[in-house]
């Protein structure tokens, strides 16, 4: 497959509608995206529940964004993270895997993750586990397109703070007894990475043993402190030559979906422009497409927003910007008036699902 950006959702905090997944399809064709995995960390189906089969709405709303994604000409993808397989894999769980498994397979995916990110790691059977997960999946789909992130996903020290110290032959073990096929993730030096240059991707591929599938936190803003801020910045710090470093580039958008359509579409331009894109150019050329007055807003208030974040802005200066961009009947109007207003605030317990 051709190497073209793609987009995970992936992030926790408030969730997308449903209304606006089924939107974003075409709209990422338009982009010259080439595929939209949908692993939410919202949805409890795939994560604390997955053990659980999906009800029948829930399931009726997949298949009609798998649907999407069909029509619309790009690949679809589900990711799948079942919580406590990395730490024990017994008789019980390989059933209640394979029934879930099968669950998805009739959703017909053409791409599966299988996701070890922000769980329990550093027991001694890490990597068995996982690779034994990931074996039963195989046999049980043997047509499509595998991917897994480890519970290691970036060089970033604050994972091992968090979740327990790496195994010493962990990476050894997973790129021995992963077929060649599957991709591993990562996230880049940090869990969110400023920028990426050639070296970073050669010491990531020396660690996988393969190039790894960039999975971008750009512009996702779910966490503690960044959902304080909204990023606006097109993409940046992402030559485009990574396409030839790396397996795929993921990037995983902001909770503010209409707000993510202002820079989604720049990083297809940093790959089909190449060393002509233009990061400024882009951008305007994005906001040309809205309302004028809303437009000389956001391009006012950008910086701040991206830089200064709403715990650097007095009340008073809040209330007038939400004041100004309620005069604008436009959905990328009312999530700018909602993240003034804490709508977004981050909430703790978004974590324990």
């Amino acid at each position: 497959m051709a190497f073209v950006p793609s987009v995970i959702e992936g992030f926790y905090g408030r969730q997308w509608t449903w209304a606006q997944r089924f939107a974003l399809p075409a709209l990422l064709r338009q982009w010259s995206y080439g595929s939209y995995i949908y692993a939410p960390k919202g949805d409890v189906s795939l994560r604390s529940g997955w053990r659980h089969g999906f009800d029948p709405s829930h399931r009726h709303n997949l298949l009609t964004l798998a649907e999407h994604c069909q029509r619309a000409g790009i690949l679809w993808g589900v990711g799948l993270s079942p919580a406590g397989l990395q730490a024990n894999y017994g008789a019980t769980d390989k059933a209640q895997l394979r029934a879930k498994t099968a669950a998805i397979a009739e959703l017909k995916p053409d791409i599966l993750w299988v996701l070890f990110d922000d769980l329990p790691a550093g027991n001694r059977h890490l990597a068995k586990n996982q690779l034994a997960v990931v074996a039963d999946i195989r046999s049980q789909l043997p047509s499509i397109k595998l991917a897994v992130c480890p519970s290691y996903y970036s060089f970033d020290p604050i994972l091992e703070a968090l979740f327990g110290a790496c195994p010493p032959d962990y990476f050894t073990e997973l790129n021995d007894g992963l077929d060649p096929s599957v991709d591993i993730l990562w996230t880049g030096n940090r869990v969110i990475s400023e920028a990426y240059t050639a070296e970073d991707i050669h010491r990531a591929t020396a660690l996988l043993g393969r190039k790894p599938l960039l999975w971008d936190n750009y512009p996702v803003n779910d966490g503690r402190k960044t959902s304080r801020f909204l990023h606006l910045a097109p993409f940046q710090g992402r030559p485009w030559q990574l396409a030839q470093l790396c397996a795929g580039h993921m990037v995983n958008p902001m909770n503010q979906y209409h707000l993510s359509t202002l820079v989604l579409p720049t990083l297809a331009d940093v790959y089909t422009k190449k060393a002509d894109y233009q990061p400024e150019q882009a951008f305007q050329s994005l906001l040309s497409e809205l309302p004028s007055g809303l437009a000389t807003l956001l391009l006012r208030d950008r910086v701040r927003f991206q830089f200064v974040g709403l715990d650097g802005m007095e009340a008073d200066a809040k209330q007038g910007l939400i004041a100004e961009y309620a005069k604008y009947q436009h959905p990328i109007a009312s999530e700018v008036g909602d993240w003034l207003n804490e709508v977004y605030c981050f909430d703790p317990a978004c974590l324990t699902d």
